[in-house]
C-alpha cells in the first residue's frame, strides 16, 4: 500500500470513526441518561430489576443473533457470495427461536401472562432486526447514514418515554425505537427489500456461519447482561438495580468499543488489512493497562452519576464502582480484540474463545454470586473477563 493510499484510508478510517462514535453515543446517551433513569423514576428499583432483567434476555437475542447475521454477511463479502435471503431465513429461524425464549424468561419470573408474552416476544424479533440492520451501513461503509440510524433509534426511544405516562408500557418505549431503526433502513437500504427469499448460491455457507458466529455471541452477551439475569435469579430485583448503577459508566464508556469493532471489521474485510505478531501482541498488552486506567476515571464519574441520577441506590452501589466498571471494561475491549482475530481466523475460533469463557464463568462468577451476593459477582466478572483477554491473545498468536 503507498503512503498516499495509506493516508487516505486512515482519513477515510477516522472520518468513519468520528461518525460511529457520535452514532453510539447518542444511542447510549438517550437510554442511560434518558430512558432507564426515567423508567426507574416512574417504577422505582424493585420494578424496574424486573424490567432490567427482560431487557437483557431481549439484548442477548439481538446482541447474540442479530449481530452474528450483520457479522456473518461481512465476513461472507470477503470470501464468496452473498444474498438477502440468506439472511432472511437465519432471521426466521430466529423469531422461531424467540418463541420458546420469551416463554422460558417469563415462566422464571413466574409472571407468564399472554399479553406480556406477545409484548416480549414482539419487541425481541425486532430488535434482532435492529441488531442485524446495520450491516447495511457497515458492509458499505457508509457510517454517516449509519449514524443517522442510530439518531432513528434515538429517537423513537424518546417518542415511547414520551408516550410512557398514557401508555405506562415500557415495552411499547423500545419498540418504537427498534422500529424507527429499521424504517430507517427500509428506506435507506436495500437488506430489507424485495426479493425476501431468493438464496445466493453459498446459502448453506452463509447460513452455517451466521449460526456459528451466533454461538460465539450468544456467549459474550449472555456474560455482558450476566450483572441483571443472575442476579434477577439468584438473589433479587433491587440488587440488579444496584449492580447495574455500579457498572454504568464502565458499560457507556466501554462500549465506545462497538464503532470501534464495526470499522475494524468493515476495513479489514475490504481492504485485507495485514497484522504481524508483534502488533496484535502489543495491543494485547496495553488493553490490560487501557482497562485498569478507565476503570478508576470511571469510578470517580460514577460517584457523581450514580448520586445524581439514581440516589436510592447509591449508598449500596458505590462499594463496587471500581471493581463493577473494570469487569465491564475488560469485557468489551477483549471484544475488540476477538473482532481483529475474527478477520484473520475462521469463526470457529471466535467459538472456542468463548467456550472458554463460559466455562470459566460457570465455575467462578456463579458459585461466586449465590455465595457472597454482589460482591462475588463483581470479583467474579472481572476474574472471567481477564482469562478472556488473555485466552484471545495467546489463540490469535498461534494463529498469526
Amino acid at each position: 500500500m503507498s503512503d498516499k493510499s495509506g493516508k487516505k484510508l486512515a482519513l477515510n478510517a477516522s472520518r468513519d470513526f468520528i461518525f460511529s462514535v457520535c452514532a453510539l453515543l447518542i444511542y447510549n446517551g438517550v437510554l442511560q441518561l434518558l430512558i432507564y433513569p426515567g423508567l426507574n423514576d416512574r417504577m422505582g428499583a424493585e420494578a424496574f430489576g424486573t424490567v432490567l432483567y427482560l431487557i437483557s434476555i431481549v439484548s442477548v437475542m439481538g446482541a447474540g443473533f442479530g449481530t452474528a447475521g450483520s457479522y456473518s454477511r461481512m465476513v461472507a463479502k470477503k470470501d464468496r457470495a452473498q444474498a438477502n435471503g440468506d439472511y432472511n431465513l437465519f432471521l426466521a429461524v430466529i423469531a422461531l427461536i424467540s418463541i420458546p425464549v420469551t416463554l422460558v424468561s417469563l415462566l422464571a419470573l413466574k409472571e407468564l401472562k399472554a399479553a406480556v408474552f406477545v409484548q416480549v416476544l414482539v419487541l425481541m424479533i425486532v430488535t434482532v432486526l435492529r441488531y442485524y440492520a446495520d450491516v447495511e451501513y457497515r458492509m458499505n461503509i457508509r457510517f454517516a447514514d449509519y449514524f443517522f440510524f442510530f439518531l432513528a433509534t434515538s429517537a423513537g426511544y424518546c417518542l415511547g418515554l414520551f408516550l410512557y405516562p398514557y401508555s405506562s408500557s415500557w415495552v411499547l418505549c423500545l419498540f418504537l425505537g427498534e422500529a424507527f431503526g429499521i424504517i430507517y433502513t427500509i428506506i435507506r437500504g436495500k437488506i430489507f427489500r424485495p426479493p425476501f427469499m431468493e438464496l445466493s448460491q453459498y446459502y448453506k455457507e452463509n447460513f452455517r456461519s451466521a449460526f456459528i458466529i451466533s454461538a460465539s455471541n450468544l456467549i459474550s452477551a449472555l456474560i455482558l447482561n450476566s450483572d441483571r439475569i443472575f442476579l434477577r435469579v439468584l438473589v433479587g430485583a433491587r440488587e440488579v438495580t444496584v449492580f447495574y448503577t455500579a457498572s454504568l459508566i464502565g458499560k457507556i464508556v466501554a462500549m465506545l468499543t462497538t464503532p470501534l469493532n464495526g470499522i475494524i471489521i468493515s476495513y479489514f474485510t475490504n481492504y485485507k488489512i495485514k497484522i504481524t505478531r508483534k502488533i496484535f501482541a502489543g495491543i494485547g498488552a496495553g488493553l490490560v493497562l487501557v482497562s485498569a486506567v478507565l476503570a478508576l476515571m470511571c469510578s470517580a464519574v460514577s460517584y457523581i452519576f450514580v448520586k445524581i441520577m439514581y440516589p436510592d441506590v447509591f449508598d449500596e452501589a458505590r462499594a463496587y464502582f471500581f471493581l463493577a466498571n473494570l469487569g465491564q471494561i475488560l469485557f468489551f475491549l477483549s471484544g475488540s480484540l476477538m473482532v481483529v482475530v475474527l478477520s484473520f481466523t475462521k469463526e470457529k475460533l471466535q467459538l472456542v474463545i468463548n467456550i472458554v469463557y463460559v466455562i470459566s464463568f460457570a465455575a467462578v462468577v456463579i458459585p461466586g454470586t449465590v455465595l457472597f451476593g454482589l460482591a462475588g459477582m463483581a470479583y467474579g466478572l472481572v476474574i472471567v473477563n481477564l482469562i478472556r483477554l488473555i485466552v484471545t491473545v495467546i489463540l490469535g498468536l498461534r494463529a498469526l
